[in-house]
């Protein structure tokens, strides 16, 4: 019976010892397995390091490229295709000498010349018969406007115009008895001049003999004249000086008395060695530039320095030589498309 015992007793012993010795297995299995799957995580995270590795590569990469395009966009020079440049207006010029003119503008109207207007009198007092001619109406010299019976000899005489030109006034009818006011004004219109306003502080600057153009209102109508005289005393109500221009007009000229204008006087005319046309020159990046064109279709800014300023024209000292082409109408748009490529570039 103790033997049996001992067997019974040594049995359970057993089992404990054998499931020890399997629970320590598999945790030498587990411990095994949990350092492989390390192990073989870490080459994942290497692989993980080598793949962010790359996408860095690569966006420096991208860098690298973008730089590359942006060195070699210059923002100083733009292609335009010379169809384009046509359609657009871009015109160009050659740089060379020209005239720097200092203007003064002033304003004033359009009034016939003393010689060319013609007060038509009755010489004898008496009831007038006869009125041949109304006023717009067009008459030559020696043309009879009108008869007038004599008071004194109860003859009746003719009333001549003394110039040709157009009846402007008519102030008698048949029956009216003449005065001493005229009955017929006569104006010869191709006989005009623009009598402009000098200011008080003007006085001295305008001279006879300056050249000055004469604009209409429209800005389509230019004429180019001379001042002949500037009268010694002032208007009562504007005070100011007159400045009498005589013009030639056409025969199809806008002009007609009474019109106001805008008259440009040069007051002094240098030359300069190179002179561009004063749109020309435009601001960029803080500086004057001039638009040249180096090639068929593309056109540089070229950093200029400027002299003396005209109304029309303007002195270029530096940066552009006598005979370079540049852009003389339009010079905006040449401006407006190397902004779009500095805005591109930026992005």
């Amino acid at each position: 019976m103790k033997t049996f015992r001992m067997k019974t007793a040594a049995a359970p012993l057993a089992l404990l010892l054998a499931l020890g010795l399997a629970s320590c297995g598999r945790g030498e299995a587990d411990a095994e397995k949990t350092t492989a799957d390390a192990g073989h995580e870490e080459p994942g995270h290497k692989e993980g390091e080598k793949e962010g590795g790359d996408a860095g590569h690569a966006e420096e990469g991208h860098e690298e490229e973008g730089g590359e395009h942006a060195g070699e966009e210059n923002g100083e020079r733009v292609t335009i295709p010379a169809a384009s440049a046509e359609a657009s207006g871009i015109k160009v010029s050659a740089a060379g000498p020209g005239a720097i003119q200092e203007r003064l503008n002033l304003t004033g109207r359009i009034m016939l010349q003393p010689a060319a207007r013609a007060e038509v009198h009755a010489p004898y007092p008496g009831p007038v018969r006869v009125v041949s001619r109304n006023i717009g109406d067009t008459v030559r010299r020696g043309e009879t406007l009108a008869r007038v019976e004599s008071a004194e000899s109860l003859q009746v005489y003719s009333i001549t115009t003394p110039i040709s030109g157009i009846v402007l006034e008519r102030q008698t009818n048949i029956g009216d008895v003449t005065s001493d006011e005229p009955l017929f004004v006569v104006g010869d219109l191709s006989k005009l001049q623009a009598e402009l306003n000098v200011v008080t502080r003007d006085i001295g600057r305008v001279a006879p003999g300056q050249s000055v153009t004469i604009t209409g209102l429209d800005g389509a109508t230019r004429i180019d004249a001379r001042i002949a005289t500037v009268l010694p005393t002032a208007d009562a109500h504007s005070q100011t000086l007159l400045a009498r221009a005589p013009l030639t007009i056409a025969a199809n000229s806008p002009l007609r008395p009474g019109m106001a204008v805008r008259g440009s006087v040069v007051l002094t005319e240098r030359n300069a060695p190179v002179a561009v046309v004063t749109d020309a020159v435009q601001t960029l990046e803080g500086k004057s530039v001039v638009f040249v064109r180096v090639a068929a279709d593309t056109y540089e800014a070229r950093p200029v320095t400027l002299g003396r300023t005209g109304a029309a024209s303007v002195e270029i000292t530096s940066g552009l030589a006598a005979g370079e082409t540049y852009v003389s109408e339009n010079a905006f748009l040449v401006k407006a498309e190397i902004g779009k490529g500095s805005a591109s570039h930026d992005h």
